[in-house]
């Protein structure tokens, strides 16, 4: 079939969406379907073979959408929307398949060109809108819901990512056209010749024989960064082995504002606020940690590291709400409420059991080996996609 992905986002960044979406086409790509790719202007040149990717125009006054809802964001998603409508004018699709807010573009333009539609649930848009503060007028915010469930109910396949938006999604559509289709570890290129585990440790001046806990991806407040950071003096006194927090990811504004934080809390010495850092490089990040940390406060989807944290065999100490309890259970994490000093004590366990931080790493490891792999997701693609070519 030929279809045009809608996926209103920067393309390609090395995060969540924007990693599912690469994966998601090159699947359907080797499934056999001629796909165009729909995105906004910023992000990295990438080549997918098989994809025809199409950028809305940069706008000038208009940086780049940060993450989550904005006005930026609104901007660009018009400015995509009428770069599509033109490819409407001279290209005919069998299917829109639309990826988080894209999927209320999808849902119109299927409609006009009488194509089939996909809603791709990557998470709850209208809790997505309460979480962000965005939207505060309840008569917008019930707008929205009425919206996203007219969506569901008119759509031929959803996709979702985790059992939460699966029974959001089957409030509303057809219970057989669900499809949940889940992520899987994200894959990174070699680290570059010369670098090694011991030289980034020299790198970020991190101690001989100290311990690492690592917390990699963005530091929007959803995360549980401010979490963390006031979790980290409970860990100090707790007195741990020597032990160095490192976080990895956000921008520079971001970075420079936890940095203030860290040095307010006297904490500074304990922490290394590392930046974004090349994909090559990660593999020596998780090499390296003895830890990985997600203390996200918010939402409800899955995050998409959860899954990369599992491949790397090493422990996670994880906030005990659904957004990481839908897959993790205390066999597989150390699971702790969101509040400083029981993250704290989470974190102080495993600093202080060796035996238990081996052990939840090879669980995981093993777990997400036998269960979310490439070979697995293409098939979940495969079975969404089935009834459309059947209609």
């Amino acid at each position: 079939m030929r279809l045009l992905l809608i996926a209103p986002q920067p393309f390609f960044e090395p995060r969540g969406t924007p990693i599912n979406v690469r994966l998601m086409t090159k699947a359907l790509v080797e499934l056999g379907h001629d796909v165009d790719l729909a995105v906004f202007p910023h992000g990295q040149e990438v080549d997918i073979p098989g994809v025809t990717i199409i950028h809305a125009p940069k706008i000038p006054g208009v940086g780049k959408a940060p993450i989550g809802p904005s006005w930026q964001k609104l901007v660009y998603d018009i400015a995509l929307a009428e770069k599509i409508l033109l490819r409407l004018l001279t290209r005919r699709y069998d299917v829109i398949h639309g990826v988080e807010e894209g999927a209320f573009m999808a849902w119109l333009f299927a409609r006009l060109i009488r194509a089939k539609f996909v809603f791709d649930m990557d998470s709850h848009l209208t809790d997505q809108l309460r979480y962000s503060r965005f939207l505060s007028n309840r008569v917008l915010l019930w707008l929205a819901e009425k919206m996203e469930s007219a969506a569901l109910r008119s759509a031929d396949s959803v996709i979702t990512v985790c059992p939460y938006l699966t029974d959001v999604a089957k409030r509303y559509a057809d219970p057989l056209r669900v499809f949940q289709v889940e992520d899987i570890p994200q894959e990174f290129p070699p680290p570059p010749a010369g670098h090694t585990q011991e030289s980034l440790r020299a790198e970020l001046g991190i101690p001989h024989g100290a311990l690492v806990a690592l917390y990699t991806g963005n530091l929007e407040k959803y995360q549980g960064i401010d979490l963390l950071m006031e979790s980290i003096p409970e860990v100090i006194a707790g007195s741990p082995p020597a032990t160095v927090f490192v976080i990895v990811g956000g921008p520079a504004a971001a970075v420079t504002h936890y940095q203030a934080r860290a040095e307010a809390l006297g904490i500074a010495p304990h922490v290394r606020l590392a930046g974004p850092r090349p994909l090559s490089h990660m593999p020596l990040y998780y090499e390296m940690a003895d830890i990985l940390l997600s203390p996200r406060m918010e939402g409800t989807n899955t995050p998409l590291k959860i899954y990369t944290y599992l491949a790397t065999g090493k422990p996670i100490v994880a906030t005990a709400l659904a957004t990481h309890t839908q897959l993790l259970a205390s066999d597989l994490a150390q699971l702790a409420t969101p509040e400083k000093v029981d993250y704290a004590r989470a974190i102080l366990l495993l600093l202080n059991d060796a035996e238990r931080r081996r052990a939840l790493g090879e669980a995981g490891r093993r777990f997400v080996e036998s269960r979310y792999n490439y070979d697995t997701f293409r098939r979940k693609i495969g079975q969404a996609y089935e009834p459309l070519g059947r209609e």
